[in-house]
C-alpha cells in the first residue's frame, strides 16, 4: 500500500480542510453533493480507501491502523498540516484511529452514523455477507442491502445512484472490506480522541442504531450528539446540504487546537 491514495482536492487548501471517509460499501464519490453543498467555503479532500475506487491495496481486509497509516501517508504527499475529520458508518472507526494516532494532525472530527466497534451480531451478518458476495456476486444482497440503508426514504434519484454505484462494485474487494469490518473495534482509539469530536446519526438508521451512537459518546466524554431527522444510515448523502452547514459550524466555530492526547472534547 505504498501507492498514494485516489483522492479529489477541492478548493485552495486554506483552513479549514476536511478529509471525507467514506462508508463501507462506498468510494469518494460518497461525497460528491456534499462537497456542492459546502461551495468552497472550505477545501476539501475525498478519499477513496485501500482496495476501493481507484485506491491501491492489498488482496485480502485492511485493517483500520492500515487505513489510518494511508490517510496520514497521503496528507503529509499533499503538504496538508492540520484538518477535520469527516466519515461515515464504519469508516468513523478509522477516523478514531486516525485521531487518536495523530493528535497534533486532527482538528475535530465529524462522524455520521457511528459506532466504536461492530457489535457480535453485526459481525456475523457482516461476514456472512462476505460469504455470500464473494461466492454469488454483488445481486445476491440486492436490494436489500441498500433498502435497509435507506429505510423510510424515498425510492428517489438519490437512491437509485446509490443503488447504482453499489451494483457496479467488484465483489472481492468488497467482500474483503466486510471481513475488515466485521474485525473492527476502535473502542480503545475513542478513548484517546483529544479534539472536538461532533456525533451525528441518522433518526431511522437500523444498521447503526442510535445506542451506537451512544455508545461512541460514552468513551469520547464531551462529544456533542445532532440527530439527523430525515437520514437514515448514510446522513451526509441522504442530507448533504443540511449535513454541510452542521459540518462547516462545527468545524468552524468549535475545532479549537489540538490539546494532549490526555485530554477529552
Amino acid at each position: 500500500m505504498s501507492d498514494l491514495l485516489n483522492h479529489v482536492l477541492t478548493g485552495d487548501r486554506h483552513e479549514p480542510v476536511m478529509l471525507l471517509v467514506h462508508p463501507l460499501g462506498a468510494d469518494l464519490t460518497f461525497w460528491d453533493d456534499f462537497v456542492r453543498a459546502v461551495d468552497g467555503r472550505a477545501t476539501t479532500l475525498a478519499v477513496d480507501l485501500p482496495g476501493v475506487g481507484g485506491s491501491p491495496g492489498p488482496e485480502r481486509p485492511v485493517s483500520l491502523g492500515e487505513q489510518a497509516a494511508a490517510l496520514e501517508v497521503l496528507r503529509h504527499e499533499l503538504g496538508i498540516e492540520r484538518f477535520a475529520i469527516v466519515a461515515c458508518a464504519i469508516s468513523a472507526m478509522t477516523a478514531a484511529v486516525y485521531a487518536a494516532e495523530h493528535p497534533a494532525r486532527t482538528t475535530a472530527l465529524v462522524l455520521a452514523n457511528p459506532t466504536p466497534a461492530s457489535a457480535p451480531g453485526a459481525r456475523q451478518m457482516l461476514g456472512e455477507r462476505a460469504q455470500a458476495v464473494r461466492e454469488g456476486g454483488i445481486g445476491v444482497v440486492l436490494p436489500g442491502a441498500v433498502e435497509r440503508a435507506f429505510l423510510n426514504l424515498p425510492h428517489d434519484a438519490l437512491y437509485e445512484r446509490y443503488m447504482k454505484r453499489f451494483s457496479a462494485q467488484d465483489p472481492h474487494a468488497y467482500a474483503w472490506a466486510l471481513e475488515a469490518a466485521a474485525e473492527a473495534d476502535a473502542s480503545e482509539a475513542f478513548g484517546r480522541i483529544a479534539c472536538p469530536t461532533l456525533l451525528v446519526p441518522g433518526r431511522h438508521d437500523v444498521l447503526l442504531p442510535m445506542d451506537r451512537t451512544e455508545a461512541a459518546a460514552r468513551l469520547a466524554p464531551g462529544a456533542r450528539i445532532v440527530v439527523m431527522e430525515q437520514a437514515a444510515h448514510f446522513v451526509p448523502y441522504q442530507q448533504p446540504a443540511r449535513f454541510a452547514e452542521l459540518v462547516l459550524d462545527f468545524v468552524g466555530r468549535e475545532a479549537i487546537p489540538v490539546r494532549s492526547s490526555g485530554a477529552h472534547a
